[in-house]
Order: C-alpha cells, then structure tokens, then sequence
C-alpha cells in the first residue's frame, strides 16, 4: 500500500518520511534517511531509547544513513525501493540485491536476504537514555555473549553473523528534526564492536532486546494493509498499551484522559474491540478523584476530561446494551454530575458551566479561555441528557441549560461565542462540537458556513480565523499552537455535524481523501498531530497522533460505503 522508489535517494525526501512500530510500551522508529529525532531508535522501551540505529555496510559500502554536526553519511545512492509495513529496504549494490526487513514486537529483528554475494558488516549504535534527553558521557559495561553482546539491560545477538568486540564512540550525531524544533540535537554514540559474514544467496538476521522487559501479549501486527483505512486500522493499534490508550508519538507516549475519550470511539467502538474499550474506561475511572478525570496522570487540570468520559460512553452503549458494564460505570457518572461541577477546575454558574484558565484542550498561555468555553457546556449538556436517561438526578433539567446555552450565539458574526462571561467572539473551531452534538439554536447552519469560509483546510480545521490579529499560519511553538495551526481530530465532528444538518454523505467523502493521502508523508501509515495554518499546510507536531487517527477513521465509518483505496 505505501512503498517508494528511487525517489528515497533524495535526503530531503527520505528524511521527511518516518515509520513507526508498536508494542506495549515499546517502539521502534526512524526515518527512511535514519534518525533525525532524539526519539528516534530502533528499540526503546519505557520511553527510554536502547538501540538507537545501526552503521551497515554491504561489500564495504555503507547503505545507513546518518547525519554528524560536522559531516554526512549517506548510503541512499544505492537504495531502489522502499514499503510496509513491515518496513522493508531495497539496495542494489556492486551486482549484489539486499533486502532489509525491520521485524518489531517488543524486541527488534533486522533480516539481510542477499541475492548474489556479500560481505556484510552491521556496527550496533547504543545510547541507553530518556527519549527526551540526549547523551555524551558513557560508563558502560559490556559481556560477551556466545553469539553475541550484551550491553547493559541491551542484548545484540545474531546466530549467523561472527561478533568482534571493538569499543568505539560515534561522536556529534546531529538531528535535524529536534534542530528544528529548537532542542539539543546533538549526541555521541557508543558501539561496543561490529557484526560481521560472508553470505552467498542466503539471509542473516541480528536481534535486539531488552534483558528482563515484561513480555507484552500484543504483537505487532505484520499482515500489509492495501486501503488507506487499514493502514490506519494499523495504527490505531499502536496507541492501545495495555488497559489504557497514548495520546501520540513519539513525545506524548503516556495516557492523557481528555484524549483517550476523545480518540475512544474511532479507536476502539468503530472497530468493535468492546472489551478493550471496557478496560479504558475501568483504568480512568478508578483514577477519578472528586469527579475529575486526570489529564495526564497524577494532574487533575482538565476542566472536560470528565465530560469527554461520558461522551464516550454515550458513544459505547449506543454500540451495545450492557447492563453490567452501566450498573458499575453509573456511580462514576454520578459522581462525576454531582462533583465536577464543584471542583477546583470547574464549577457551575447557572445552568452552565465556567471553568479555570488554560484548562480546556486548548491549554497554553496564548489561549487561556477562562469562563464558559463552548464545547465544555455542549458536552455539560451532552452529559446531563445521558445521565438523566440512565436513571440519575440531574441538578435541572437539561432543557433549562440548553436556553442557557443560546447565549452563546453571535449575530454579528453568525456563529456561536468561544467563551462567554466574559464573552469572546475569537472565530474558533470548538463550536462544530457543538454543532455535532445537537447542542444550540436553529442557527447552527450559518455557524457552518463560517467554519467552512474561516477555519476549514484540507487537513483539518485552523484553531482560529486567519482574520484575526493574533493568528499564526506557521509553526511558531505555543503561540501557533492554537491560534492557527489546523488539528485532523476536528474534521470527525466538522463531518458529523454536516451531516446532522442534512449535507450529502456521497459528498463529504472528499473531505477526507487529502488525509488518507497524507499517510504516504510525514508519520507513514498514519496522521499528524498539527498542520500549518497556511498552505502548503506542512505537518507539524507528534507523527501519529491518537485522536487525529481516531476521528479521521471514525468519520470513514460515518461515510461507510464510499471507497476509501
């Protein structure tokens, strides 16, 4: 489904296109013109990177690729052709064809299928640190192994290959991604020798794992996807670790409530994976405190978390009737409507609710949104409706919120306030939650023809209207962040609301194709967090993202019986 030719011989073309694979809390990743990210290793584990790549040679000629603060290696003159997933590299070199596979399910196995004859040599590259740190200091120690070499916790053995002990430094690796992003981008690596054979029409593999890791039941998936939609079916495996779902990769690979039950639908309940989704809302709800979902663990700073957990399971028991499973969530939902609303975080002015700054899921300084945001009370109402409907009191009806809620109407702009008391016209896209959830006045058609004439890009909606003076239509860091950058999450409810406003279905569908286009760039097989404002509209942020994989494939199910090739 997603292979290139000899254009990966162009740095700038290899080296924008990463892959990822995942295993419980392990991945494995790089570009196809090797690292250019500190996060970037072909294994790590715990959000430490072990295996950070390898230097390989075939007849003397190096087909690894990497970058130094004063210099290039670069072998991709002799790559031909690239696909996954599995990753798989082509390299013709001297009369000689190399295939190279890249196998990932918690340890790290990287296969040599050679046609002709060859002298291969593979330098292991240790760094053994935090993903977001780098290294320049080493006090290793290392122990020779029967077949191989143990480096630490790092075990590198091949059964083939013949292992000769050479301890070196790889010295001022660069990185070009974190250069960018303005963070330490430079390291040293450590290699404690060299693998090395003859091999004549035959294979040789060398595997990497971690001494003592906890073995994780899920493996990698292996089987090729040929549709866009199953390549994000792929990736939407990736975020699940365990009985709790990562919001993205490679820096936010830990559970954050707010996008758990944002992405829980289009990860878990579109797919049927009912049982996985069980455990999702079981892990959160038992970190609860005083009816607060925590954002991420330990912080409890989201004033919508909460409220995204009931939207969630609204999603779950419209898929299934399960009494069990709502007789042991209800008191969670109880608790949540009578002690959300007088948490630290929020509390309830009225009918609706007013919560503290830079707590929503824009939460920087440069949008602080304190007061009544207007997805948080859609979903305030949301939550009263499903409540009331499973039997628990509710404070008032959710009909006296809802006439509360017109306020949040502007008729200058013809679309719904971001935040009321105090009132902030800012042109946002959080109103299309709104919108999607049925929640406002007969209005709600104008308030979609702004988003369209305003917000709307093909990757996603802008997090403001380029008409306003604090819009960015680059990545500029948090001052871009949401005051221009586009975010995918918010085309799932952009189309959902169309539709509930009778928009053709057959139509929509174009909407998505320049996002299940993007899986062939940037993170393969998958979606980025952010795109710039203004066109060309470049990926920015995490590769892959949970909640802008999640809406993209929840709103294909929308528009299920459409092609999506």
């Amino acid at each position: 489904m997603i292979g290139f030719g000899s254009e990966i011989r162009d740095y700038s073309f290899a080296s924008r296109r990463e892959f990822i694979m995942v295993s419980g809390d392990s991945y494995c990743s790089s570009s196809l013109a090797g690292n250019t990210r500190k996060y970037h290793g072909l294994l790590v584990s715990g959000r430490r990177v072990y295996l950070s790549t390898l230097d390989e040679f075939i007849n003397g000629k190096r087909i690894s690729v990497a970058r130094y603060s004063g210099g290039f290696d670069s072998g991709l003159e002799y790559v031909t052709g690239f696909s996954l997933y599995p990753p798989e590299f082509h390299y013709f070199v001297d009369g000689v064809f190399v295939k190279k596979t890249i196998v990932f399910d918690g340890s790290v196995r990287i296969k040599y299928d050679v046609l002709g004859k060859a002298e291969i040599q593979v330098v292991p590259l240790i760094t053994d640190r935090n993903i977001h740190e780098t290294r320049k200091t080493f006090d290793f120690s290392q122990k020779r192994l029967e077949d191989g070499i143990a480096v630490g916790r790092l075990r590198i053995t091949s059964p083939e290959m013949n292992f000769h002990e050479s301890p070196d430094i790889y010295w001022n690796v660069f990185y070009s991604k974190d250069y960018e992003r303005g963070y330490d981008c430079i390291e040293h690596l450590y290699t404690p020798g060299y693998f090395s054979c003859t091999v004549k029409n035959g294979s040789v593999e060398v595997k990497a794992e971690i001494e003592g890791a906890e073995k994780i039941a899920k493996a990698v998936s292996h089987k090729r996807p040929s549709t866009s939609v199953e390549c994000l079916e792929l990736s939407a495996d990736s975020f699940l670790v365990g009985s709790t779902i990562y919001a993205g990769y490679h820096w936010f690979a830990e559970p954050w409530g707010r996008d758990a039950f944002i992405s829980l639908p289009g990860l878990l309940l579109e797919r049927e994976k009912f049982r996985e989704a069980k455990n999702v809302f079981r892990f959160f709800a038992k970190r609860m405190k005083n009816g607060v979902i925590p954002n991420v663990l330990g912080k409890y700073n989201s004033s919508d978390a909460s409220l995204w957990f009931i939207y969630a399971l609204t999603k779950y028991f419209e898929k299934r009737e399960d009494k069990e499973f709502l007789s042991k969530m209800k008191p969670y939902v109880e608790e949540i409507m009578t002690k959300y609303p007088e948490s630290d975080i929020a509390e309830l002015d009225g009918y609706l609710i007013s919560v503290k700054p830079c707590s929503t899921w824009m939460d920087t300084r440069y949008t602080p949104r304190e007061g009544k945001p207007v997805e948080i009370n859609a979903l305030w109402i949301y939550s009263l409706k499903f409540a009331q409907s499973i039997g628990i009191e509710v404070p008032f009806s959710p009909k006296k919120a809802e006439k509360e809620f017109n306020r949040f109407w502007n008729p200058e702009k013809s679309c719904f306030y971001d935040v009321i008391d105090p009132y902030d016209d800012s042109i946002r896209p959080n109103q299309v939650i709104a919108v999607a959830l049925g929640v406002g006045d007969g209005e709600r058609a104008k308030a979609l023809n702004v988003i369209r004439t305003r917000l709307l890009t093909p990757y996603g909606l802008r997090t403001l209207s380029p008409d306003d003076d604090r819009y960015r239509g680059r990545y500029c860091g948090d001052k871009s962040y949401h005051n221009g950058c586009v975010w995918p999450w918010l085309m799932g409810f952009y189309v959902e609301a169309l539709l509930r406003q009778g928009e053709s279905g057959d139509r929509l569908k174009m909407l998505l194709i320049p996002l299940l286009e993007h899986i062939r760039d940037a993170g393969l097989g998958t979606i980025s967090e952010i795109f710039d404002g203004d066109p060309p509209h470049e990926p920015n942020g995490c590769i892959s993202q949970a909640w802008s994989v999640a809406e993209v494939l929840r709103a294909c199910k929308l528009l299920s019986g459409f092609e999506f090739t």
